[in-house]
C-alpha cells in the first residue's frame, strides 16, 4: 500500500518556505529567519492555511526585513542572506513558490492551495501596484522572465500568474506589460547580436507569444505611430518615417547584424583584405555566418510562435506590411546615392533580417509542385481592399500587361489566407533585401576596379609613396572590406538554402498558372493538381492570371541565379536541375 501522507502544520510552511518565525530567540535551525512580530501572539499549533495568509501578508509589507532578522546559531546559514531578506515583492512571492515546489512531498495535502496562494499575490500586486508604490514590479517581472529561462519552476510560477493576469485584461495589466516591454526595448538597444543577452530576451518574447493578447500588445507597442517607443536619442526620428521601424521592440531585434546601421559606421570583418589569404577569408566567412545563423533561427522562432496564435496574426503581418510600405523607397536608385536615405529607411540588416523571418515562413509550403502552392491567391498582389497587408502591391509592374481593368479583380471582398501572404511577403522582402544588396555588390565590385587601374597608374607616375597613391589604396582597402563583408553575408548557406526553396516552388507555381488554362487537371476526388509544363510554345491564350504577378518575381529569381554565378558557382553548379 501507498504510504500516507503526514499531516502537515501550517507552521511548516511558515519556516521552511516562507522562511519566517514568531519567536525573538536565535534559530537552532540551518538558516536564519524574518521575525513576524504581529503573529507571534498567536498559538503555534493553531495554525491553519488562513494563518499563512495573514504571514506572508506581513511579510511582504515589510519594506527592510533584514531589521526583524534572527540569526541562526549554527556557524553559516544553509540559506543566502539576500533570499532570506528578499524585500522584492514578485522575486519573493516566487522563491517561495519554487521552495514550496522542492519540498512538495512534505507539502503534499496542501500544496495546491498554497501554491494558488502565492500565485494570487503576485497577480495582486501586479493589479494593485499602488501596494508596492516603493518598487519597480515591472523591472521585477523582467528580472524574472529572463531567469526563467534555465529555471522551470520558475517558469511555471510565471505562466500560471500570466493565465490568471490575462483572462481578462485591464487597464491595469496592459499598462504593467507595457512597461514591462519598453524595459525591455531599452535594455535591447544598446547590444549586438553576438550577445547572449539579446538571445535571452528572445527567448522570453518567445515564450510570452502564446498569449495572444501578449503579441498584440508587442507589435502595436512595435509600430512607430506609438510614439512613447521612440529611445530618446532618436525623437528627432519622424514617426511617418521608415526609420521609425528600427526604434521598436521588435525592430531593435531585427536590427541587430553585423552590416553597419548607418554609413559611416565600420564593417566588423575584413579590416585588412589585402592581408588576408583565400584560407583566412574562408575561415572569417564561417565566423560570421555561425553567430548570423544562431540569431536568425531565434528571431524565426519568434516570428513562427507569435504568427501561430490566429488572434494576434493579423496585427503581425499588419506590422510586417506598413514597415515594407514605409520603406519601399529604400528600393529606388536615388536611395543608393543619398547619404540621407539612411535616415529615412530601416538599415540593410534588419531588411536581410526580416527577408530570413519570412523565407522560414514560407519554407513548410516552398517545395517544388506542393498543393500548398494552389493556396496562394495570385489576385492578392492587384488587390486594394483593406484586407491586404501589402498595399502598395498593386501598383507594381506586372509580368504581363493586363488588358482590361476589372473592378471585382481589384476589390475582391475575400480575406485571403496566410501562405498567400507570406509567398508575396518574401518576395517583396528578398526584392528589397538581398537583391538591392547584391546590385550594391556589383556597384562595389565596379568601383574596385576603378580604383584598381587608378592605383596602378598613380604608383607607375608617382611611386606607391605618394599621397595619391596612398588615398587610392586605402580606398581600396575600404572598398574590398566592404565587398568581402557584403557578399560574405550574401552567401549565408541558410539563406541561399531558403532562397532556393521559395525560387523552385515560384517556378512550379508559375508553371502551373502559365499552363492552367489549357491544361487544368483535376485528381480522382475532383481537386486541383499542379500542372507540369510538357511543351512550349504554349498554344493557348495566356492565363489572365499572370498579369496580376509583379515583374520583381521573375527579377528575383534571375537575381538569385546571376549572384551565384558570380559569386557562389559551386552551388550553382550543385544546384538540382
Amino acid at each position: 500500500m501507498p504510504k500516507k501522507p503526514k499531516s502537515v502544520k501550517g507552521f511548516d510552511i511558515l519556516e521552511l518556505v516562507l522562511l519566517c518565525t514568531l519567536t525573538e530567540e536565535p534559530s537552532t535551525s540551518s538558516s536564519s529567519k524574518i521575525y513576524l512580530s504581529e503573529l507571534a501572539s498567536l498559538d503555534i499549533e493553531k495554525w491553519d492555511k488562513n494563518r499563512v495568509d495573514q504571514a506572508l501578508f506581513e511579510r511582504l509589507r515589510m519594506s527592510d526585513p533584514s531589521s526583524q532578522l534572527i540569526t541562526s546559531t549554527t556557524k553559516s546559514s544553509s540559506i543566502a542572506h539576500e533570499i532570506i531578506t528578499e524585500n522584492r515583492c514578485l522575486h519573493y512571492l516566487s522563491g517561495c513558490y519554487q521552495r514550496l515546489l522542492q519540498q512538495r512531498n512534505h507539502f503534499q495535502l496542501i500544496l495546491d492551495h498554497i501554491q494558488n496562494l502565492f500565485i494570487d499575490h503576485g497577480k495582486t500586486a501586479i493589479i494593485l501596484p499602488s501596494m508596492y508604490d516603493d518598487q519597480d514590479l515591472s523591472k521585477q517581472w523582467i528580472e524574472l522572465l529572463i531567469e526563467s529561462n534555465d529555471n522551470s519552476i520558475l517558469c511555471e510560477y510565471i505562466d500560471r500568474v500570466n493565465n490568471e493576469l490575462l483572462s481578462s485584461m485591464t487597464n491595469e495589466i496592459e499598462s504593467f506589460y507595457k512597461t514591462v516591454f519598453y524595459y525591455m526595448y531599452k535594455a535591447i538597444y544598446p547590444l549586438d547580436y553576438f550577445s547572449n543577452e539579446v538571445i535571452s530576451y528572445i527567448s522570453v518574447l518567445t515564450h510570452l507569444s502564446q498569449w495572444s493578447i501578449l503579441v498584440q500588445i508587442i507589435f502595436r507597442l512595435s509600430h512607430p505611430k506609438t510614439l512613447s517607443n521612440r529611445s530618446s536619442r532618436n525623437t528627432d526620428i519622424s514617426s511617418t518615417s521608415g526609420r521609425a521601424f528600427q526604434d521598436t521592440l521588435i525592430g531593435s531585434l531585427l536590427s541587430k547584424s553585423c552590416l553597419p546601421s548607418i554609413p559611416g559606421k565600420p564593417f566588423l570583418f575584413f579590416n585588412k583584405p589585402k592581408l588576408m589569404s583565400e584560407r583566412n577569408i574562408e575561415i572569417t566567412a564561417t565566423t560570421v555566418w555561425q553567430p548570423m545563423k544562431t540569431y536568425q533561427d531565434h528571431l524565426s522562432q519568434l516570428f513562427k510562435a507569435c504568427v501561430k496564435n490566429a488572434d494576434a496574426r493579423n496585427d503581425v503581418l499588419q506590422w510586417i506590411g506598413d514597415c515594407f510600405d514605409t520603406n519601399q523607397g529604400k528600393n529606388q536608385e536615388w536611395s543608393s546615392h543619398d547619404p540621407l536615405a539612411a535616415f529615412l529607411f530601416v538599415s540593410d540588416g534588419f531588411l536581410l533580417n526580416l527577408n530570413v523571418v519570412l523565407l522560414s515562413l514560407a519554407k513548410p509550403f516552398a517545395e517544388p509542385y506542393s498543393s500548398r502552392l494552389l493556396k496562394i491567391n495570385p489576385l492578392y498582389a492587384i488587390s486594394q481592399n483593406e484586407k491586404v497587408h501589402l498595399k502598395e502591391l498593386y501598383k507594381e509592374t506586372p509580368l504581363i500587361n493586363r488588358q482590361d481593368e476589372n473592378e471585382e479583380e481589384k476589390n475582391p471582398q475575400i480575406t485571403f489566407n496566410f501562405i498567400t501572404e507570406i509567398f508575396f511577403m518574401s518576395h517583396f522582402s528578398y526584392s528589397i533585401s538581398v537583391h538591392r544588396l547584391h546590385r550594391i555588390l556589383v556597384k562595389i565590385s565596379d568601383e574596385l576596379t576603378r580604383l584598381r587601374d587608378a592605383y596602378n597608374n598613380a604608383v607607375k607616375s608617382d611611386g606607391p609613396n605618394h599621397e595619391t597613391s596612398i588615398k587610392l589604396g586605402e580606398a581600396m582597402e575600404n572598398g574590398l572590406t566592404a565587398f568581402l563583408n557584403i557578399k560574405t553575408v550574401l552567401n549565408e548557406p541558410y539563406l541561399l538554402e531558403l532562397s532556393n526553396a521559395l525560387f523552385t516552388a515560384t517556378c512550379s507555381w508559375l508553371v502551373h498558372l502559365a499552363s492552367s488554362s489549357s491544361n487544368h487537371q483535376q485528381n480522382s476526388d475532383g481537386e486541383e493538381q499542379m500542372n507540369v509544363l510538357k511543351k512550349l510554345p504554349l498554344t493557348s491564350e495566356p492565363n489572365r492570371q499572370l498579369s496580376y504577378i509583379p515583374e520583381f518575381i521573375i527579377e528575383n529569381i534571375i537575381d538569385y541565379l546571376k549572384f551565384l554565378t558570380r559569386y557562389n558557382i559551386q552551388l550553382f553548379q550543385s544546384i538540382d536541375t
